[in-house]
């Protein structure tokens, strides 16, 4: 069997960091954004949206394995991409080659706000033993702290429409790349859908952060005494 030369492997890397950019981070995205949306129509469907997730057998695996082991692998693709790219923007002001700094430089910001986001909320909801139906009366109270200072709200702000400018014009990239989209015209309407999907995340995220800045809801578990032994009610 032949081995893999040193150039298969990177286009290998390449096409991996791509598909990983849509499938599962890019769907992982608008699933989360649009779980979150829930609370602009009331805390109690936004609680039961977290108590289904916080439910789910074995949700540290699937955590690890569909989202925390793809993300790693996305962004350090993507801090070797930055690193060895060469950006002409200055000589070559052209919207497409502004677009593609932009979404190196955006994919840096994601990162470290994930970084805060993960290290604000997960990280405490398991080091403090927040399982099931107790997970989610905690991590709103989080979120409820976290918009009532101007710092949290610009930290999401720009969080979230960092992240939707990143998964939007990775669409694009993705579509070219995987000869998905042919064409002048088509990859301009491709653009434009995209940027579509890019503003819907945006407006969702922000209506999200507007919501729990506006009216901070403090609830209690949908099921009492879980660990307590005292039984549901």
């Amino acid at each position: 069997m032949d081995r893999v030369s040193k150039d298969q492997l990177h286009y290998l890397l390449l096409k991996t960091h791509s598909l990983t950019g849509l499938v599962p981070i890019g769907a992982y995205l608008c699933v989360h954004l649009s779980v979150n949306s829930l609370r602009t129509v009331g805390v109690l469907p936004y609680q039961l949206s977290i108590d289904a997730i916080n439910n789910l057998p074995f949700l540290i695996w699937i955590e690890t394995i569909f989202i925390y082991i793809p993300l790693l692998f996305h962004s350090f693709m993507g801090f070797y991409l930055s690193k060895n790219a060469r950006y002409n923007l200055a000589r070559y002001r052209y919207p497409r080659n502004g677009l593609y700094t932009l979404q190196r430089l955006s994919g840096a910001v994601v990162f470290v706000f994930l970084v805060y986001h993960v290290g604000t909320t997960v990280v405490p909801k398991w080091t403090n033993g927040k399982h099931l139906f107790e997970a989610a009366p905690f991590l709103i109270e989080i979120m409820n702290m976290e918009f009532q200072t101007w710092t949290g709200r610009i930290i999401y702000l720009i969080g979230i429409a960092s992240a939707a400018f990143h998964f939007a014009n990775g669409l694009w990239g993705f579509c070219i790349s995987w000869g998905l989209v042919v064409g002048v015209r088509a990859q301009r309407n491709a653009a434009l859908a995209f940027s579509l999907v890019g503003v819907v995340l945006t407006v969702m995220g922000l209506a999200t952060v507007f919501e729990f800045s506006v009216h901070p809801e403090s609830t209690v578990p949908t099921i009492a005494g879980v660990f307590s032994g005292k039984g549901g009610g």
